[in-house]
């Protein structure tokens, strides 16, 4: 049954799990993130793909061993229909002085107001995660929010922005460049090396956000390393 599954050894200290079949890519692929999260718990990071999961090693390089015991641990799988799906709702401070929030009231033709009021209507999906560790692509996205990716890439997008392009939202698990339009900043880091899993989102979680005032951002930011994530979970 585990035919499908192939085995590349990514890195010295990781493992890429990869499904190869058409269908019931992202049944299998919860399915085989929560087996390795039980079997492997906090000496593992995980990432998910599109139809992979990589497996990193905390402490221990990947040999032939230790693939072997992957294999054995996913032999003969066959994808469970129960999986937690967390439900978040997410803080976000708005700069509505930004340029990249202009930016899409001008192209959008929409109020900055509007903007954000449709941003938070709606309860995104986490379709898959890249192109960083950890980073959601989040389907749902108002179709009046619609807008290609910026002609020229911004070099320098903070850590835990909010932005949308293509139709799709997304949060920046950390500094990096990137050409999508920024709304605004959510305070809560989507990776902890601290956590059990570092990883705040998964495959198929739900995401809301809600508008915080910029007093509330700068505490939360502050406090961001020793937020109880939990307190961000609802139903």
């Amino acid at each position: 049954m585990d035919s499908f599954i192939v085995y590349h050894r990514y890195s010295e200290n990781s493992l890429l799990v990869t499904i190869d079949i058409d269908t019931d890519v992202q049944e299998y692929r919860s399915y085989i993130t929560r087996l390795i999260n039980d079997q492997y718990g906090h000496r593992v990071v995980l990432n998910q793909g599109f139809n992979s999961v990589l497996i990193l090693w905390r402490e221990e390089s990947v040999n032939q061993t230790l693939i072997n015991e992957v294999k054995l641990l996913l032999k003969g799988i066959t994808p469970s229909p129960m999986r937690v799906i967390n439900k978040w709702k997410l803080p976000v401070y708005y700069d509505c002085l930004s340029a990249d929030i202009r930016a899409v009231s001008k192209y959008t033709n929409l109020e900055v107001d509007e903007i954000i009021r449709l941003h938070q209507q709606i309860v995104y999906s986490v379709h898959f995660m890249g192109f960083l560790p950890g980073f959601p692509y989040l389907k749902g996205l108002s179709k009046e929010l619609t807008i290609p990716r910026k002609a020229i890439p911004s070099q320098a997008v903070e850590m835990g922005s909010v932005a949308i392009a293509a139709g799709i939202c997304g949060i920046y698990p950390q500094n990096s460049p990137g050409g999508w339009y920024v709304l605004g900043n959510c305070p809560v880091p989507l990776f902890n090396r601290e956590r059990e899993q570092p990883f705040l989102l998964s495959i198929h979680d739900q995401v809301e956000f809600y508008a915080i005032d910029k007093s509330t951002f700068k505490y939360l930011k502050q406090h961001s390393s020793h937020l109880d994530i939990n307190q961000f979970i609802h139903g």
